[in-house]
């Protein structure tokens, strides 16, 4: 935009009406006053901005400042007639305008300089002050012009401190200088000061000594040239359009994810034209997702008029998060549903961004099926479902993770690109193991459930009736049983309280017999067991066991044993009733134990115990 100079010279009325008679298009202020923008972490983009202008300097305190010496008489009258055009004329375009009115003539006078009218915004009062001016006096040149502004400029009116301060100024003649001890330079630093504008109406030779150039040109006023007496109140008014005003873009607030500049960091133009305005707006690299907001006022003169300008910023970014799913011991495959989420709120364009699954500990196809494709967020969408189909299996082992990756966004930037899928093993830690048996003479069995013992399966078995000999000692035997229970016989189910391994033996009849010796037992039996029971931090196996011996002779004498331990010292050997044992996760229960120094029998015994596997080793079947 081409700039005009800091003062204007005409030499025609008509070019100066030519000249000042066009307005802006626009309304005065910032265009466009609000911005929208979706930007990523460390992006800028520009934005081109028109600030408006009005056509008179906002906010505007005027001062019609006037020679009333005789030779002013038709100037004079051609402001006092339309002095309602001039006040309707500027509070049309500045409604909050106020006006003074002041007059001078020369030292020769009885009043050389006066205030007909302190700065009111009563146009009425306004008028009243210009009635007062009656050309007289002076006589002769020069006058008390540079007197007459050093007083408007250093107090003998109050300016308001937020108005633009105009002095509207038109004489015939030269001032002296100095000029009740004011020469033009203390004028004009005086004027400079106050910062106030001259726009100076020559309507003769007001400029024969170059005073009003040099006082419109320092204080960025106007100098009107050869005007006519029956064109100054026009002159007035375009003179105050034609003064120059300078834009000047301020951040007034500003959250710190966000940079907001202007170049240039200012513009002069004259009183309506448009000042442009290159914005730069960034956000800042480390700038989280979100909304965030900027607020630039375009002040006029280095004063807030309203020009405000507010811009909105979203930061918007992509991230997945972590997923874990249970395996699952069979059937159909086990959704594993990520959730790519869009930050900092919904997009007014479509966001889309690229995924595919990676192998970790768990590696595609066995584990899972890979997967990748387009995730699409249409406008107003915050979220999408990506899913990854995990295989089940029985197979006891270690947690495995794989990972789905984001990739290639368009829209939005990568916040978290990364999900981790962990697929957690829910199958037993370890398994019972159980084993019955009714007879055990030298390493020959008789009537045994679940001869492997691990691991403990459902099992039964019974012999009517058998005899063993170890030696010259002979065991006979009626209705020998045996059994083991495995609780629940689905052990792909999560292990819960009361889960168990049971294993049972029973005789219902024993004789013992040697040399010298018979050893008569009535029914005996024994249980051992392991079971799930609630510990701190979940469940934890339980072993126990426990046997009896209902009745008991020796050479036909009897001996009360019952449930408890038991130990009798025979000729051959030891005797224990009722034995225990739990050692390395195993319970033994032996109902009847025969020891001798050749020999060992073993009568209704239960096993039952617990195992880890080749991932968990130290693990059991309580837990997963």
């Amino acid at each position: 935009m081409s700039r005009r100079p800091l003062f204007v010279v005409l030499t025609a009325v008509t070019a100066m009406l030519a000249s000042t008679a066009v307005a802006a298009a626009a309304p005065p202020g910032v265009d466009p006053a609000t911005v929208d923008l979706t930007l990523n972490a460390g992006q800028s983009t520009t934005v081109t901005k028109n600030v408006t202008t009005s056509a008179v300097p906002p906010n505007p305190d005027l001062v019609l400042l006037a020679d009333t010496t005789g030779s002013m008489g038709g100037p004079i009258g051609n402001v006092r007639s339309n002095a309602s055009a001039i006040t309707g004329d500027v509070l049309a375009a500045q409604p909050t305008a106020q006006f003074g009115v002041a007059e001078y003539k020369d030292f020769t006078d009885s009043v050389p300089f006066k205030v007909n009218q302190g700065i009111t915004g009563d146009t009425t009062a306004v008028q009243t002050g210009i009635n007062q001016w009656v050309a007289s006096g002076g006589g002769d040149t020069p006058e008390a012009n540079l007197n007459a502004l050093f007083q408007l400029a250093t107090g003998a009116v109050t300016f308001r401190p937020d108005g633009t301060r105009i002095i509207a100024w038109f004489g015939d003649a030269p001032s002296h200088d100095p000029s009740g001890g004011h020469t033009l330079a203390q004028t004009i630093a005086a004027l400079q000061a106050a910062k106030i504008r001259v726009v100076a109406v020559n309507v003769g030779g007001l400029d024969a000594t170059g005073q009003a150039s040099a006082i419109t040109s320092a204080t960025g006023g106007v100098l009107l040239n050869n005007v006519p007496a029956g064109q100054v109140s026009q002159a007035i008014l375009d003179g105050i359009k034609s003064i120059e005003v300078t834009v000047t873009p301020k951040v007034t607030s500003c959250d710190p994810q966000l940079t907001v500049t202007n170049a240039p960091s200012s513009v002069k133009v004259t009183s309506g034209d448009v000042a442009t305005f290159t914005e730069t707006i960034t956000a800042s690299a480390s700038a989280a997702p979100g909304t965030y907001h900027c607020v630039v006022d375009y002040q006029v003169d280095g004063v807030s008029r309203g020009y405000i300008e507010t811009t909105t910023v979203r930061v918007l970014g992509l991230s997945i998060n972590d997923v874990t799913v249970d395996e699952g011991s069979g059937g159909a495959q086990v959704p594993a549903t990520f959730t790519v989420s869009l930050l900092g709120g919904p997009s007014p364009n479509p966001v889309t961004v690229q995924y595919s699954t990676a192998n970790g500990t768990a590696t595609a196809p066995a584990d899972y099926a890979t997967a990748g494709g387009t995730v699409t967020f249409a406008p107003g969408q915050t979220s999408k479902p990506v899913t990854v189909l995990v295989n089940p299996d029985t197979v006891d082992e270690p947690n495995e993770t794989f990972t789905v990756n984001l990739s290639a966004p368009s829209g939005a930037g990568l916040v978290d690109p990364t999900g981790v899928g962990t697929i957690i093993d829910d199958d037993r830690d370890g398994v019972f193991s159980c084993t019955g048996t009714a007879a055990n003479v030298l390493g020959v069995v008789v009537a045994q459930a679940n001869p492997a013992n691990l691991p403990c399966a459902d099992d039964s078995r019974t012999v009517a009736a058998a005899t063993l000999n170890a030696g010259v000692i002979k065991v006979d035997t009626q209705v020998l049983t045996a059994s083991t229970d495995l609780t629940p016989d689905n052990q792909s189910a999560a292990p819960a309280a009361g889960d168990r391994a049971l294993a049972s033996a029973r005789i219902d009849k024993t004789v013992i017999s040697t040399l010298g010796l018979t050893v008569e037992i009535g029914v005996i039996q024994s249980q051992a067991t392991a079971t799930c029971q609630p510990a701190p931090g979940g469940l934890a196996p339980v072993l126990a066991g426990s046997s009896n011996v209902a009745s008991l002779k020796i050479n036909g004498q009897p001996i009360t044993v019952g449930s408890a331990p038991l130990t009798i010292p025979l000729v051959i050997g030891s005797l224990k009733l009722n034995g225990q044992t739990v050692a390395n996760g195993v319970v033994k229960q032996q109902a009847v134990a025969l020891e001798t120094v050749l020999t060992k029998i073993v009568l209704a015994e239960s096993q039952a115990d617990v195992h880890g596997t080749a991932a968990h080793p130290a693990g059991n079947p309580c837990r997963r």
